[in-house]
């Protein structure tokens, strides 16, 4: 017995030995295999480091421009969620988003955060002097503090200078599935509608801008310079350029990291309000002239009612990341006593939560609208006929916004 007992307590020393062994181990490997959620922004910001007057910085919309005898070059640095903005649906797909500038709300899962496809700035000519203007986007060149000269990205490969296209970017990262093809399609036409055009004419009265891309650039980069080569503003009787400047700007890049943690996570929560949109009923059926117990404004109260009900379906749903902002459409019955019946809901966008739409269908099932009866169809009363159900169709988006 007594070994026994010797034998059981060293057992146990081995067990509560291992598990302090293998516990730090399991702890490393979850953190490696689920990354902390980081908010990652890179950006340029514009400075001036030339005495020459002629540049000047709107700081509302962070572009520097350069004032050529009355006509003015601007360029803007891109941020990641301008360029999502760009295309709104495309960029809130995940790892199918097909914004072509950006990787759309897709998280890296080895990174915990969303890094930088590209480095985009968009390129703008306002010509108020000159009888036509142009430049070349291909000959557009950014030098970082690095030493590093990066070229731009043409939308076909026929018109690449430096070996740099959409087109074989996007071919090379194609799959072979008639999705993918018809992504690479769709990236490709949204980019001749955004990047800077080639031999494009900007005629005096005129202004153009466009989009003109290079590669990602790399932690360590802390100034850039984008310089815009023989920018022609005088043309000889030959159409020949005779007048061309090269003009050049100045950037700060700036990296903002920051690990989410569990608190801010509670206080955004806090912070995080649904906003419902009420724009009235779309169409009543059913309803008697002139009567004021089921008109457009009777509805409005009804559903006014109900929306603290409805606002706590979403936001408890939407803190546990159970429901996507959007709007449904809701159809239902108002009884002549004033119930509701036949709530369902016959279209839906963006919201992906059939549990939440059943809270807003049993929220809708207990409204109580007034009661109406029979009245003459003839006589002095301005309502006539007998009192029937009134089905309603009612629109409803659901936005979030943070609160200040």
């Amino acid at each position: 017995m007594k070994v026994e007992r010797e034998m059981t307590k060293h057992t146990k020393k081995k067990i509560l030995s291992a598990v302090l062994l293998v516990l730090p181990l399991c702890l490393a490997v979850s953190c490696f295999l689920y990354p902390p959620e980081i908010r990652y922004s890179s950006y340029c910001t514009p400075e001036i480091t030339s005495d020459d007057p002629a540049y000047s910085i709107d700081e509302e919309i962070y572009t520097i421009s350069y004032d050529l005898g009355g006509s003015s070059i601007m360029v803007k640095y891109m941020r990641e969620d301008e360029l999502n903005s760009l295309f709104p649906e495309e960029s809130n797909l995940g790892f199918y988003s097909t914004n072509p500038y950006t990787f759309g709300n897709w998280v890296d899962p080895n990174l915990g955060y969303t890094p930088n496809r590209f480095t985009i700035f968009e390129v703008s000519v306002v010509n108020r002097s000159f009888a036509k203007m142009s430049l070349d986007p291909r000959e557009v060149s950014l030098f970082t503090d690095l030493g590093e000269v990066y070229h731009p990205y043409t939308t076909s490969v026929a018109a690449a200078k430096y070996g740099h296209s959409f087109e074989d970017y996007y071919k090379t990262r194609r799959g072979q599935s008639g999705n993918e093809h018809y992504r690479y399609e769709m990236r490709l036409g949204m980019v001749r509608g955004k990047n800077y055009g080639l031999e494009e004419m900007i005629f005096r009265g005129d202004s153009y801008s466009g989009l003109v891309t290079f590669n990602p650039l790399r932690e360590e980069v802390k100034k850039v310079r984008l310089v815009i080569p023989e920018i022609v503003y005088r043309f000889d009787a030959f159409n020949r350029p005779s007048d061309t400047i090269s003009i050049s700007f100045d950037f700060e890049r700036l990296i903002d990291r920051v690990v989410v943690t569990r608190e801010m996570k509670l206080a955004e929560f806090e912070r995080e309000k649904v906003r419902i949109n009420m724009a009235g009923p779309r169409q009543l059926v059913g309803n008697r002239i002139n009567d004021s117990a089921r008109n457009d404004r009777a509805i409005d109260r009804g559903l006014e009612s109900a929306r603290a009900g409805m606002e706590r379906c979403f936001i408890d749903r939407y803190r546990r990341e159970e429901v996507d902002p959007g709007n449904l459409v809701l159809s239902f019955t108002i009884e002549a006593d004033g119930s509701v019946s036949s709530q369902n809901v016959i279209e839906v966008t963006g919201i992906n939560s059939e549990d939440f739409m059943n809270c807003v269908l049993e929220v809708v099932r207990n409204l109580k609208f007034d009661v109406i009866q029979d009245m003459p169809t003839e006589g002095t009363n301005i309502v006539k006929g007998p009192a029937k159900p009134v089905n309603v169709i009612y629109p409803l988006d659901f936005t979030v916004f943070v609160e200040e």
